[in-house]
């Protein structure tokens, strides 16, 4: 799909205003009924596992599927975990880039840095409860309409790091402390880490910010060329993202396995265990059975440093970032939920 950048000299003429008034209510109905099913589909899910862990007092499943079998069977287990959330980041990535005009979204949540545009983009993240890999497209298609990166990489990070369910059932499940550290690392990586990712890297904005084909052209858009705007959009979407997710999904598979053979130690485990735990693909509550087989293995520094860096990035979400971006701004990323990871680790040790 040709991509149009946006002409930031030119004012919108009445034509344009007039027909973006129209897209006012496609766009966020739209947007609503898909986010109405992403949320009834994984809040639904998460209250189940939460309510099971209350009356059982410990969590049933386990990551054995993913670190014992092989490289090809882990990934299409993986694969068939995500594959509806997926599903729905691809539809609200493409819904956004079709439909949402770029220019409200700039006006509605500003340009210009700040904690609490920060803390905006955090709880607009978190309730999406989205995995790593399920949450880029939809960062992708936000950075596009000229959000700041480090709005836009908060969203990405709050979905999976800020995962509501996933940060109570930790406190179910684990000592207050492991509980602590996670949520103490998941806020510094969503919150803290992405505006020294910006300014080290000297990149706020995409170079060619998008909009959406409707909002290039002067007359009413029809039903059948919204259609077909949705469409192109999750076209495009899908091919600069999939093929990208199934290639980080094979390597980490070929790595989770070291993620729990390394299950004693001091400082160095921690490091370790932080260090893989960054490039793996996890599922949602997936890094529950890890850290708890980390515990029990004696090393409960290396759990916390897996529950922190192990749901809010991996290779795949990466991979895409150093593409849409640049590598050294997924050099930084990764550098830096390590190295919070770590921290987090240690503090419980």
């Amino acid at each position: 799909m040709p991509r149009r950048a946006v002409n930031r000299s030119t004012e919108p003429t009445p034509e344009r205003r007039e027909n973006e008034d129209s897209l006012l209510v496609l766009g966020p109905v739209a947007l609503l009924v898909v986010l109405c099913g992403l949320f009834y589909y994984k809040w639904g899910s998460a209250a189940a596992a939460i309510a099971g862990v209350r009356a059982t007092g410990g969590w049933s499943g386990t990551a054995a599927a993913l670190t014992t079998g092989n490289a090809l069977w882990a990934s299409m287990f993986y694969f068939r975990r995500i594959w509806i959330a997926l599903a729905f980041g691809l539809v609200i990535a493409a819904t956004v880039r079709a439909f949402v005009s770029p220019r409200r979204v700039v006006a509605l949540f500003g340009r210009a840095h700040s904690i609490r545009s920060q803390v905006v983009w955090g709880l607009s993240g978190a309730p999406l409860m989205l995995c790593s890999c399920c949450v880029t497209p939809v960062f992708q298609s936000v950075y596009e309409t000229g959000v700041r990166l480090s709005s836009a990489l908060t969203l990405m990070l709050a979905s999976p790091g800020l995962n509501p369910a996933a940060l109570l059932l930790t406190f179910l499940l684990f000592p207050a402390k492991i509980g602590w550290a996670r949520l103490g690392g998941a806020l510094a990586v969503a919150i803290l880490l992405p505006p020294i990712l910006e300014r080290v890297s000297g990149l706020s904005h995409a170079a060619a910010p998008l909009v959406g084909d409707l909002l290039e052209r002067n007359e009413r858009p029809t039903m059948r060329e919204a259609a077909w705007s949705f469409v192109q959009a999750l076209g495009d979407v899908a091919l600069r993202t999939i093929p990208l997710i199934v290639v980080g999904v094979v390597l980490s598979s070929l790595v989770m396995p070291w993620s729990l053979r390394l299950s004693t130690g001091g400082p160095v485990v921690v490091a370790l265990v932080a260090a893989l735990a960054v490039v793996v693909a996890l599922p949602t509550f997936f890094e529950l059975p890890l850290a708890i087989v980390l515990v029990s293995a004696g090393s409960p520094g290396a759990a916390a440093a897996m529950l922190v860096a192990g749901p809010i990035v991996n290779l795949p979400s990466l991979m895409i970032l150093g593409r849409q971006t640049r590598p050294k701004v997924a050099a930084g990323l990764a550098a830096g939920v390590w190295l919070i990871a770590v921290v987090a680790g240690l503090s419980v040790s």
